[in-house]
């Protein structure tokens, strides 16, 4: 179970399952606040998902049954979050396309809705693009290089 959960957190999975947490935000929003959510009221939906997005991880990382060398991924993906801001802003990228793509296929094409999940897509981007950088020079760096 725990390799599974690993595994979640690689690419392509990440984003996959984060697109699907995205296509969530209009129906809760909707669900608590009506047809035609405020901003204000789309960006503490938003804010609930994120917290949410640390906070249940957080909670079965202590319930779950699961081996040291997992625990050891899980701090050092921890770490790695900590010391790297493009690490969490990826997160964005998946529940932006979701949002969107909720918003396309419902036919909500313009206003507040549409703004925000233009932000989250494009910071998130920028974030997944940084994040990859990042993480080619830390494998980079992990390479033992070969003698001469």
């Amino acid at each position: 179970m725990g390799k599974l959960i690993l595994g979640l957190e690689t690419l392509p999975w990440n984003i996959l399952y984060r697109v699907a947490i995205g296509y969530g935000v209009m129906p809760a929003a909707i669900f608590f606040y009506g047809v035609t959510p405020s901003i204000s009221q789309l960006l503490l939906v938003l804010l609930a998902i994120l917290i949410s997005l640390r906070l249940v991880p957080g909670v079965l990382r202590r319930v779950m049954p699961v081996s040291r060398d997992i625990k050891t991924v899980w701090a050092e993906r921890r770490a790695l979050a900590k010391r790297y801001d493009s690490y969490q802003w990826q997160k964005l990228f998946g529940i932006g396309v979701g949002w969107a793509a909720y918003l396309f296929l419902h036919r909500r094409t313009s206003g507040a809705p549409v703004a925000l999940a233009a932000a989250c897509v494009v910071s998130g981007a920028v974030g997944l693009m940084f994040w990859l950088r990042v993480s080619r020079l830390l494998a980079a760096q992990a390479v033992p290089t070969p003698p001469a």
